[in-house]
């Protein structure tokens, strides 16, 4: 059997839907599956292609189809699919839907927001890590909050930096933005908070093993999504021991838990200023993140993915 995962974007490039479906990849070899990890459809032969989000990815399903008539799709949906693009009425996204076998989502209850019509193909697949080479060393001064992920409106990037610069008195902090910016607004925005306050550093989009490091190396990572999927580097701080302020939103709630105490709604100034007069909830957090790591073991999701093929085949 062979199985071609799509990603809409250049494997090449640091991005969590390119690093997604070579991880799948990964977890279908070990299962004895012929599976590969590709930048849309590749023309390969193919019994099943999963594509990564229903919108982006509608291009590879057309051209997957065209070329395997009978072939299998598994849609795996985004939180930009569920909370935004299929809601506003997207054909390329219903497209998909129509056309895939299963729809895959990695928490039971983003199934709800789905269309009645596609929930009966809506499969829970749990998302996972590789093992990671580094873990927690946050450096001793100053006090560092990393803020990972693409510089894109539904990121929000910029709340955390918004939030220091309105409190001059937190003076032994920076913020390390890391991440690509996907617009040359973004850049702009990017260098002026760089010349405006000395606490923020921006490093661009850079190689994941250095985005790894980075984290480990901070007191705090950040995710401010006002909606998500799940995000991979949520994932990835939970595993490397990181603590995590996030937005209060399905997908991280999905990753850390309805009774995780580290989230925030609006501003995020209140929750910073209780963790600067008291770091030590941060050992809480991070206890609580990584007592749910089990949820999300690799043995687990490629089980799941394994199920799924079996169950359709």
């Amino acid at each position: 059997m062979k199985v071609c995962i799509s990603s809409p974007y250049s494997l090449a490039e640091p991005k969590g839907n390119s690093v997604t479906a070579q991880r799948i990849a990964g977890l279908l070899r070990s299962r004895g599956i012929d599976a590969r990890a590709s930048h849309g459809f590749d023309g390969g032969a193919a019994d099943f292609l999963v594509s990564l989000h229903a919108v982006k990815g509608a291009n590879a399903v057309q051209e997957y189809r065209r070329a395997n008539p009978r072939g299998k799709v598994l849609v795996l949906i985004t939180g930009t699919d569920i909370y935004q693009s299929l809601p506003a009425g997207s054909e390329e996204g219903e497209f998909c839907l129509q056309e895939a076998a299963a729809i895959v989502v990695p928490f039971g209850r983003m199934i709800g927001h789905l269309a009645p019509k596609w929930r009966s193909k809506a499969v829970v697949v749990p998302s996972s890590l590789e093992p990671l080479n580094v873990c927690a060393s946050p450096r001793k001064s100053p006090f560092v909050i990393s803020v990972i992920g693409h510089l894109r409106d539904v990121k929000r990037p910029f709340l955390t930096i918004e939030a220091i610069s309105r409190h001059p008195e937190w003076r032994e902090v920076e913020v390390w933005q890391i991440g690509q910016a996907l617009s040359d607004q973004f850049t702009q925005t990017a260098r002026q908070w760089e010349e405006r306050d000395r606490r923020y550093r921006w490093y661009g989009g850079v190689p994941r093993e250095q985005c790894l490091q980075l984290c480990a190396q901070s007191h705090l990572t950040v995710n401010s999504s006002e909606l998500e999927g799940g995000a991979n580097a949520v994932l990835e701080a939970m595993t490397l021991g990181v603590p995590i302020l996030a937005s209060r939103i399905e997908g991280n709630i999905g990753l850390l838990g309805e009774d995780y105490e580290g989230y925030f709604e609006g501003r995020m100034d209140d929750k910073l200023r209780d963790i600067f007069k008291n770091p030590q909830i941060l050992n809480s957090w991070t206890q609580c993140a990584q007592d749910r790591l089990s949820l999300f073991s690799a043995d687990c999701e490629s089980k799941s993915w394994l199920d799924l093929i079996n169950q359709i085949s």
